[in-house]
């Protein structure tokens, strides 16, 4: 593991060559999130590093928070991390897919920085964990809408805010009866991105 800084942030991170290194989807990501004062429990799937988590940790001390991430390297990063930057009694790290094992179905809000590109011939190239952590299946939304389904169908009662790109974005494809709205936008050289946020509820869980 190599050492960084983050000072926007007052966070360092050790950080693997295998585990997706913060970019500029994370920091907008973490600047467009607003946390409630009565929130008292935040679920962060594929936490990579663990940067998401541990900075909404510094800023909210009352808040716990459980983050997942299918790699055991993540996994292992975030456990560092959460270590290294003094909120370990705060943090509780499940290396697995998604959230399937959580039984908790009312967390205060699911955070989720996706893969979120879709596949074309040159992803073909890449690596298992390049694939893994960049596209989100053949059109890009792919992963993030079985996880809405998810969400869906076992009645949870939260929000779930996540990122789209513009080359993947379709809101054709979301369920008319879950309420959801675009809370931030920001564009780079060749893509558009979106913070969304999607509110599950007794009036749209079925």
């Amino acid at each position: 593991m190599v050492r960084y800084n983050f000072p926007e942030y007052q966070i360092e991170l050790e950080i693997d060559e295998e585990v997706y290194f913060p970019s500029e989807d994370t920091f907008f990501l973490i600047n467009s999130l607003e946390i409630k004062h009565d929130y008292s429990l935040i679920y962060e799937i594929g936490g990579g590093s663990g940067i998401i988590t541990i900075a909404l940790a510094k800023q909210n001390p009352k808040i716990r928070f459980v983050v997942t991430d299918i790699s055991y390297k993540a996994a292992k990063s975030i456990d560092v991390n959460r270590r290294l930057n003094g909120i370990n009694n705060q943090i509780d790290i499940v290396c697995m897919d998604k959230i399937s094992a959580l039984k908790r179905k009312s967390p205060n809000l699911i955070i989720w920085n996706p893969p979120y590109l879709p596949k074309d011939t040159e992803s073909e190239l890449l690596s298992n964990y390049e694939k893994l952590t960049l596209f989100g299946g053949k059109e890009g939304y792919e992963e993030v809408y079985e996880l809405i389904d998810y969400l869906k169908k076992n009645n949870f009662k939260t929000t779930f805010l996540t990122l789209f790109s513009s080359l993947a974005w379709d809101t054709t494809k979301f369920s008319k009866d879950i309420e959801f709205k675009i809370l931030n936008t920001t564009k780079f050289f060749f893509e558009k991105l979106y913070v969304v946020g999607f509110i599950f509820s007794d009036n749209n869980v079925k």
